[in-house]
C-alpha cells in the first residue's frame, strides 16, 4: 500500500494538478428491454392481496447513504396488520429480529435460485412466531439472526406467512419486499419480474444542473441549467443553444417516477445520455450489490443533497466511484465543449415499465473559458491514495477509497472552553463533502483527569445533542473511526441512560403490555456501541422488544408470568459503560 504523509500546504488558489486516472467501467449493460425480458414474468405472485399494488418506494431510489433495494408496498389500510403471502414456493431460509434497519424480516428461497425478502413485518406467522419467541428467550436476546434448519419452514405460493407493519428502520406501515440473487446474494429488481404495478405513467423531470471538469472528471464548480417549463408540465433547455465557459461539462438531473393513479414520488430506472447521437453515459437499476450501496454518495449530488435536500443524478461517474451500474462509455458523462461547432445532447429516462421521458438541447463553448477560483485549503488528499495528517494533537488516516475525488482539504482549530469538552474543536472540512469508507481520528485531550480516561469519546457536535463516535486510548490520544466530516473534540460521558415508564405500574392485572422509553445523553455516531438493556422478573430473564425510532422498549405479556406479586428489573447500559436500573413491584 503506497503512504503519502501530508505536509500543511499554504492556503492555495490553484486548481488540481492535472493527473491521470484509469477508470475502465464495467461491461456494457444490454437495451432495458432485453433485461426485462430475461426474467420470469409468472414465477412470483404479489406478496400481499392487492390487484394493483401501489408503491410508496422503488428499487435504486436515491435514500441517504444507499440505494433502495427492493420495492416499498403501501398498506392497503394505512395501518399494521394486512397479510403477507409467500411470493413463490420454497422454504424459510433465514428470520432477523433487529431493533433498526430492516425491523422483523423474512427470506424466503425458492428452487429456481432467487430469494425473496419481507421487512419490517408487525409479525411473523404463529409458527414462525412461536420458534422465534423460543430462541430469544433460549438466548437471553431480543435481535436475534436465525437460520433454520432447510425445509423446517417450508411455504406454498399464496400461504399467509406474516402480517404487514412498522418495525425496524421504517416511517410508516408498508412491506419492503425483494428479490434476490440466491448465489450472488445480488439485489434484483422485483418490477423486472412482472408484479402487477399499473404504471404508463412517465417519469418526470424536474430540474438540471451543469458541472465543470477537470480532465478526470472532478468537478471544478457547478451551476444551475436554464430550463423552461411548458404548459403541460414538461420542462425543456432554454434557449436553442446554452453556452458554457468551460473545456468540458457534465449534467445533473432531478427526476421522478409515478405509477398510475397514484401520485408518490419514486425512484426512476434509467438514465442514457447522448452526445452527438453517441452513448456518453447510462445508469440503470437492474440489481444492485449491497457492498456498494454506499456509492450512492458519489452517483448523487451530495452537496445540493445536503444544503437544500435535493436529489440530483449526476450524469457523469466521478474517478472514486465504483459502482457497477453504469455502461461501459468512453466519456462517462464527460462531455468536451467546442467553441465552433455545438454538441447535441439527449437525454432519456425511464422506469421499469419502460415509460420514457426524454428532452434534447445544444451546449457550446463560449470565448473566453471561465476562470475557477478554487478555495483556500491547508491539505491537498488524493482520492487514489492512503492519506496521513500528523500533528502535535491530532491525527487523520484517511484509507485508499475514502474519498470519490480528490479533494483540497480544509483544516481549522477552534480553542474552546465549554464545560464537558477536553480538547479543542477540530473543524474538518465541512458536512458537504461525502466519504465513502470509516476512517481514524485522534485528538489529544487536556486536563483530564486519570478517573475520567475510561469515559472519555470523540464527540461529533453540530445541532442538538452530540454524538458519541466512540473512543479508545492509543498512548495519549484518544482515537476512534467515523465516516463523516464534521467538527469533532474529546469529551466524556459520565451519566447514565434513562429509564422512565410509559405504561407500567403497581397493578398491571388489566395491562396486557408494558413498555418504558430508554434514551441516553448521546447520540450514537461512527464506532460507538447503542444502548444495550436486559429485563427481569423475579430474576429471569424475559423479552422487552426495542423500538429504537420512539426510544420505547415493551414486553408483551404472554402467559410466562404468572398471577401474583413480582419484582421487576431492568437495566440500560450505554457505551461508556455508565449503567441506569429501574426496580419496581407489580401485581399481575
Amino acid at each position: 500500500m503506497r503512504k503519502y504523509w501530508l505536509k500543511a500546504l499554504l492556503c492555495s488558489a490553484s486548481l488540481f494538478p492535472v493527473l491521470s486516472f484509469e477508470n475502465p467501467g464495467p461491461p456494457p449493460l444490454p437495451d432495458p428491454e432485453v433485461v426485462i425480458a430475461s426474467y420470469p414474468k409468472d414465477y412470483f405472485q404479489p406478496p400481499v392481496a392487492d390487484n394493483s399494488i401501489r408503491l410508496t418506494g422503488t428499487f435504486g431510489e436515491l435514500r441517504p447513504n444507499h440505494f433502495h433495494t427492493g420495492i416499498d408496498i403501501d398498506s392497503k389500510t394505512g395501518g399494521v396488520g394486512q397479510p403477507v403471502f409467500a411470493a413463490a414456493d420454497g422454504f424459510v431460509d433465514k428470520i432477523r429480529v433487529q431493533a433498526g434497519g430492516y425491523g422483523n424480516v423474512l427470506y424466503v428461497k425458492h428452487p429456481n435460485g432467487y430469494t425473496t425478502v419481507y421487512a419490517h413485518l408487525d409479525r411473523f406467522s404463529s409458527e414462525i412466531q412461536k420458534y422465534v419467541r423460543e430462541m430469544q428467550y433460549k438466548r437471553e436476546r431480543f435481535e436475534v439472526d436465525l437460520q433454520p434448519p432447510d425445509g423446517k419452514f417450508k411455504v406454498t405460493q399464496g400461504q399467509e406467512i406474516a402480517k404487514l407493519g412498522n418495525s425496524g428502520g421504517s416511517t410508516g406501515p408498508h412491506l419492503h419486499f425483494e428479490i434476490r440473487n440466491s448465489a450472488t446474494g445480488k439485489a434484483i429488481n422485483p418490477l423486472l419480474f412482472g408484479l402487477p404495478v399499473a404504471d404508463k405513467t412517465p417519469p418526470e423531470i424536474r430540474d438540471m444542473k451543469v458541472y465543470f471538469l477537470s480532465e478526470n472528471r472532478e468537478v471544478l464548480t457547478s451551476k444551475p441549467f436554464p430550463l423552461e417549463r411548458l404548459k403541460d408540465g414538461t420542462i425543456k433547455a432554454f434557449g436553442d443553444t446554452v453556452r458554457f465557459g468551460a473545456w468540458r461539462i457534465g449534467f445533473g438531473v432531478k427526476a421522478y417516477d409515478r405509477q398510475s393513479a397514484y401520485r408518490n414520488d419514486n425512484g426512476i430506472y434509467s438514465i442514457s445520455l447522448y452526445a452527438d447521437g453517441q452513448l456518453a453515459y447510462q445508469w440503470r437499476m437492474d440489481e444492485l450489490d449491497f457492498d456498494e450501496s454506499r456509492y450512492l454518495n458519489a452517483h448523487i449530488d451530495y452537496s445540493a443533497r445536503q444544503r437544500y435536500g435535493a436529489w440530483f443524478h449526476r450524469c457523469f461517474v466521478l474517478p472514486g466511484n465504483r459502482l457497477n451500474n453504469y455502461s461501459h462509455a468512453e466519456a462517462l458523462g464527460a462531455i468536451p465543449l467546442s467553441k465552433d461547432k455545438a454538441t447535441k445532447i439527449t437525454l432519456k429516462i425511464l422506469d421499469a415499465a419502460g415509460n420514457m421521458r426524454g428532452m434534447s438541447f445544444w451546449v457550446g463553448r463560449p470565448e473566453p473559458v471561465e476562470t475557477v477560483a478554487a478555495m483556500p485549503f491547508q491539505y491537498e488528499l488524493p482520492f487514489d491514495v492512503e492519506n496521513h495528517i500528523d500533528l502535535e494533537d491530532f491525527t487523520m488516516t484517511m484509507p485508499k477509497g475514502a474519498l470519490y475525488e480528490s479533494l483540497h482539504f480544509q483544516y481549522k482549530i477552534t480553542p474552546d472552553e465549554s464545560s464537558g469538552m477536553y480538547s479543542s474543536m477540530y473543524h474538518l472540512h465541512d458536512t458537504r463533502t461525502p466519504v465513502h469508507k470509516y476512517f481514524e481520528v485522534g485528538i489529544k485531550p487536556r486536563n483530564l483527569s486519570p478517573e475520567l480516561r475510561n469515559k472519555a469519546v470523540i464527540a461529533k457536535c453540530g445541532d442538538g445533542r452530540p454524538d458519541n463516535c466512540g473512543g479508545s486510548w492509543r498512548g495519549d490520544f484518544v482515537v476512534t473511526k467515523v465516516r463523516e466530516f464534521g467538527d469533532y473534540c474529546v469529551m466524556t460521558d459520565t451519566d447514565p441512560p434513562a429509564i422512565s415508564p410509559v405504561a407500567f405500574g403497581d397493578d398491571m392485572r388489566k395491562k396486557s403490555a408494558m413498555s418504558f422509553r430508554i434514551r441516553d445523553n448521546f447520540a450514537i455516531n461512527g464506532s460507538a456501541d447503542g444502548l444495550s438493556f436486559r429485563g427481569t422478573v423475579d430474576g429471569q430473564w424475559v423479552l422487552f422488544e426495542y423500538d429504537r425510532k420512539r426510544d420505547r422498549i415493551t414486553h408483551t405479556f404472554d402467559g410466562r408470568i404468572a398471577a401474583g406479586s413480582h419484582q421487576l428489573r431492568r437495566s440500560v447500559r450505554d457505551d461508556r459503560g455508565n449503567e441506569a436500573v429501574l426496580e419496581r413491584k407489580f401485581v399481575r
